[in-house]
Order: structure tokens, then sequence, then C-alpha cells
């Protein structure tokens, strides 16, 4: 995804041609798609917040002013759109396991890798949605700490906290997962 083809295309449409909308909606939607999955479990629920987020995207593409990344604008936009819709439907999943495509590996390694991911997402699941949230911005979305503060509106000492106590908290779930299963 490119920051320059978006800032590109955010300045066509505000000059008036909508159509470079399209563009903007074609390199994000794979991006709002797999964040709409982190609160929503109903493919028909993540296609419909997706759509939401770039028609309110489009009404408010003029207060876009610039200053950072076009990505993380458009996915505060989302999240706080996914939290007032989480509010009224408590339904948050962080980390559905996302269908990933055939790399061709040995179906033992295979097994491995999925019973890690299961036990990494029960283990997020476990966090406190705040940290959850930011744990999931950070490490599956790419997003800076600043951009996670922007995004979430908490203060950026609040960003570094949550993520460092999830990370603690992690560690001790999983060493003690793994360590259990080995006594």
């Amino acid at each position: 995804m490119s920051h320059d083809d978006d800032m590109s295309d955010v300045t066509r449409v505000l000059g008036g041609d909508t159509e470079a909308f399209s563009g903007i909606v074609r390199r994000n939607q794979h991006l709002l798609l797999a964040f709409g999955r982190r609160f929503f479990s109903n493919g028909a629920d993540v296609e419909d917040f997706v759509q939401e987020v770039f028609l309110q995207a489009y009404r408010r593409l003029s207060t876009f002013r610039g200053e950072g990344r076009f990505r993380s604008w458009l996915l505060g936009i989302a999240y706080h759109l996914a939290i007032r819709t989480k509010r009224r439907l408590p339904d948050y999943h962080s980390l559905e396991p996302e269908t990933v495509p055939d790399t061709g590996e040995t179906p033992e390694r295979s097994l491995v890798r999925g019973e890690a991911s299961r036990t990494i997402l029960e283990a997020i699941r476990g966090l406190p949605e705040r940290f959850a949230t930011c744990v999931d911005l950070f490490f599956f979305f790419g997003l800076t700490y600043n951009e996670i503060s922007a995004t979430t509106g908490h203060p950026l000492n609040t960003v570094r906290s949550h993520i460092r106590r999830a990370k603690e908290r992690l560690r001790e779930t999983l060493y003690d997962d793994v360590m259990g299963g080995l006594l």
C-alpha cells in the first residue's frame, strides 16, 4: 500500500475527481477487511463495516491533514466505528485466524504452526480488550506507537504501557502453557 498513491488520490478527490476514491478503496480494502475481522465474526458484518468506514472516510476526507500516514487516519475511523458498533453488539474477537494460502509446507509443520497460532490467539483473547487492541494494531497492522495513539485516542505513554503489559502477560501465559504441557 502506497502512502504517495493515497495522497495523490486524496488530492484528486478533493479537487473534484470523485472517481479517484476507487484507488483508495482498492489499496485499503484488504487492510480494513482484516481489521474488521478483529471485531466481527460474521463475514457480512465485516463487509458492511468496511463499506461504512469508506463512506465515513469519503465524507471526512477534507479533514485529513496529511501529517501522518493515510492508512493510520483510515484505521482511526475504523477503530472508532468498531468501538461504537461493539458497544451496541458486544462481539469482539481479537485476532481471528484468517485463511492462509498454501505455502507447500509439510503437514506436520502446518499442524505445529496451526497449534502455535491457536495457543497465541487464545492467550491474546485472555488479555483485557485495551491491551489486545494495541497489540493488534502494533504487531499485525504495523502501526507505530504514535499512530496507535492517534487511532485509539489513548495518550502515547498509555499505548506504550498497554503494549508492554500485554507482552508481559503473554510471556507469562505462554510460558505457563508450554511449561505446564511439559510437566
